[in-house]
C-alpha cells in the first residue's frame, strides 16, 4: 500500500515539475524563398521572443499544394528536440496569408502575400511580426488588445507596417513563462557586471598659513639742516 502511495506521489511530482528546457522552434522555407531572408527572420525572432529558433532544411513544395499540406510535410521533419515548425512558403498559386495548427505543431506563412507592396526591409519586418504571432499561437496564447503589441488584431497586411514589432511587457512575460512551461529553450542574456564606484579621493589638508615675519623698519632720518652761512665780513673801510 505504501509503495503504491509513493508511486502516485512521485508521478504527481513529475507532472507538476517544470519541463526541462530542451525543445526549440524550427524555421524552414518552402518554394522560392530567399535563404538569407529566412536567416534574418530567425535572428529577429530570437531577439524579440527570447526563445531559441533553429534553421531547418527547406521543405519540398509541389504546384497546387494547399497550405495545410505544406505544414504537414514540414511537421514530418520535426526532431525530438523540436517543439513546432514555422514555414515561410511561396505557393505556386493563390493561397491564404497563413495557417496555424497548434495540435499538429506547424504554422505556414505565405511570403507572396506578405511581400505585396513591400520592399526587402518591409518584407523582413512583416515576416518577423507574423512569425512572433504564430509562435504564440503554437503555444496557445490569446491575442492582446493593447494597440502597441505585436499580438493586437489587424485587417490588412499593410497594417503590419504601422504596428509594433515586439510584445508588450505583459505579453513578453507571458510568452516566456508559457515557453518555459512547454520546455522550450530560452536564450540566456548575459548579465552585465556592475562596475564598483571609484573610491573618493582622500581630502588634502591645506598647508598652514605662513606666519607673518616682522620686518624691521629703519627709523626715519630727519633732514639735516644746512649750516648757516657766516655773515660776510665788513668791507674794508
Amino acid at each position: 500500500m505504501k509503495k503504491c502511495l509513493w508511486m502516485v506521489l512521485a508521478l504527481a511530482a513529475a507532472t507538476l515539475a517544470p519541463a526541462e528546457e530542451t525543445r526549440v522552434f524550427a524555421l524552414a522555407s518552402a518554394g522560392d524563398v530567399d535563404a538569407a531572408l529566412v536567416e534574418r527572420v530567425r535572428d529577429r525572432l530570437e531577439e524579440s521572443a527570447g526563445a531559441v529558433v533553429r534553421l531547418a532544411s527547406p521543405v519540398s513544395l509541389e504546384a497546387g499544394q494547399a497550405m495545410d499540406v505544406i505544414g504537414r510535410n514540414a511537421a514530418r521533419t520535426l526532431t525530438d528536440s523540436d517543439f513546432a515548425i514555422i514555414v515561410l512558403a511561396r505557393p505556386l498559386d493563390d493561397r491564404p496569408q497563413g495557417v496555424c495548427l497548434p495540435d499538429e505543431r506547424f504554422a505556414v506563412l505565405n511570403v507572396a502575400k506578405l511581400e505585396a507592396g513591400a520592399d526587402a526591409a518591409a518584407l523582413e519586418r512583416r515576416a518577423s511580426q507574423e512569425g512572433l504571432r504564430v509562435m504564440t499561437m503554437l503555444l496557445k496564447m490569446a491575442p492582446c488588445p493593447f494597440p502597441l503589441c505585436v499580438l493586437v488584431g489587424y485587417d490588412k497586411v499593410e497594417d503590419l507596417d504601422h504596428m509594433s514589432s515586439n510584445f508588450c511587457p505583459p505579453c513578453q512575460d507571458r510568452f516566456l513563462r508559457t515557453a518555459r512551461e512547454a520546455g522550450i529553450r530560452l536564450i540566456e542574456k548575459p548579465v552585465e557586471e556592475e562596475v564598483p564606484a571609484a573610491a573618493p579621493a582622500p581630502a588634502v589638508e591645506a598647508a598652514p598659513a605662513a606666519e607673518a615675519v616682522p620686518v624691521a623698519v629703519a627709523p626715519a632720518v630727519e633732514p639735516v639742516a644746512a649750516p648757516e652761512a657766516e655773515p660776510a665780513s665788513a668791507a674794508a673801510e
